[in-house]
């Protein structure tokens, strides 16, 4: 049965082609020349999977997840070649080059998979989760794959599975416990409108910028704030440059591995299935690493006194704001309260 929500036209590929060509500032549908991205297959005639991705080298995207990945496919005859750090582009080109056949997985996240698909990017909403056991029954369950089967239909992109890749909390260098708190302070955020919006309603101003720049920003006083996991936090060091780590968890965050319905359709029955076991396995996998750092993470600043963590946040206070506004501000509102209630 189709859904209420579904009578909202989706973002029309022609559209999503312009809008990721313009935030991506590359040229559109040409190849990205891997050539020179050392080759890491081990079996020569195995069938190679090239998985792209943001993150460092070091983070659980790579280390737990494309590693368990690797791992699990490597007997049903595939070799992933992982291009970490940015290595093929951003996410705009990494989506452009699964698209197009370039690539076969890539990570994507959920306002950069909007573009193409703009149901997609609820996954970017404020405190859509409370915690991660939310975030899994939401993002394995029938609506988000409802969701997911529609994008592929419409744009050839195929979710093959939801990572999750951390619990966003604000730095500063001021005590953040409530919305007022927020006036007046510039936030470094991702480049995505999302969340100019999202800390908008917050009392916040987001100021977009790359991350590799954020901590020379924060040194500066560019800018005052900045919001991220604590994995994140940790490996960019803003502790260095912020005194309070305030445990706001505005959003439970997603990342989404990618293909392409051309790619998935190649396979046997048997080879998919082999892929869509090993996904799983794989974002079991990122999950327990991510939450093991977070935690652990945590516990070492608290012992060592890195960072003042702030547990006073009034939460429900954030919260409240973003129920009584934000489903008006974005066209996908009921799927987005709709995502809610199914987990509570």
């Amino acid at each position: 049965m189709t859904s209420p929500r579904r009578s909202r036209r989706p973002a029309t590929l022609v559209a999503a082609v312009l809008s990721v060509l313009a935030l991506a500032g590359c040229g559109l549908w040409e190849p990205v020349d891997t050539s020179q991205i050392e080759a890491r297959s081990v079996d020569p005639d195995a069938r190679v999977l090239r998985f792209a991705h943001q993150y460092d080298p070091s983070h659980p995207v790579e280390t737990c997840g494309a590693a368990t990945l690797r791992s699990e496919l490597a007997d049903d005859g595939f070799a992933v070649e992982t291009y970490p750090a940015g290595q093929i582009g951003g996410e705009g080109e990494t989506t452009e080059q699964i698209a197009t056949g370039g690539l076969e997985l890539g990570v994507v996240g959920p306002s950069f998979l909007g573009i193409w698909y703009e149901d997609a990017a609820v996954l970017d909403a404020p405190f859509l989760f409370t915690d991660v056991e939310q975030f899994d029954e939401a993002t394995t369950g029938e609506i988000m794959e409802e969701v997911y089967d529609e994008m592929a239909a419409e744009t050839g992109l195929r979710v093959t599975s939801t990572w999750y890749y951390g619990t966003r909390h604000i730095t500063s260098n001021v005590e953040i416990t409530e919305p007022e708190d927020l006036v007046g302070l510039k936030i470094r955020t991702p480049d995505a409108p999302l969340y100019i919006t999202s800390f908008g309603i917050m009392q916040g101003s987001a100021t977009p910028m790359a991350l590799s720049e954020a901590y020379l920003g924060l040194q500066q006083g560019a800018i005052d704030a900045q919001e991220n996991p604590i994995p994140t936090i940790d490996v960019q060091k803003f502790y260095e440059v912020q005194d309070y780590l305030n445990l706001t968890g505005h959003m439970v965050q997603a990342v989404n591995i990618i293909s392409s319905e051309r790619f998935m359709d190649s396979l046997s029955t048997a080879e998919r299935e082999g892929v869509e076991e090993a996904m799983e396995k794989a974002r079991v996998a990122t999950r327990d690493c991510i939450v093991e750092a977070e935690q652990e993470t945590l516990q070492q600043w608290r012992d060592e006194d890195v960072i003042e963590v702030n547990d006073e946040v009034d939460v429900a206070a954030f919260q409240e704001l973003i129920a009584e506004e934000f489903p008006d501000t974005v066209p996908w509102g009921d799927l987005y309260l709709e995502i809610q209630e199914s987990v509570q």
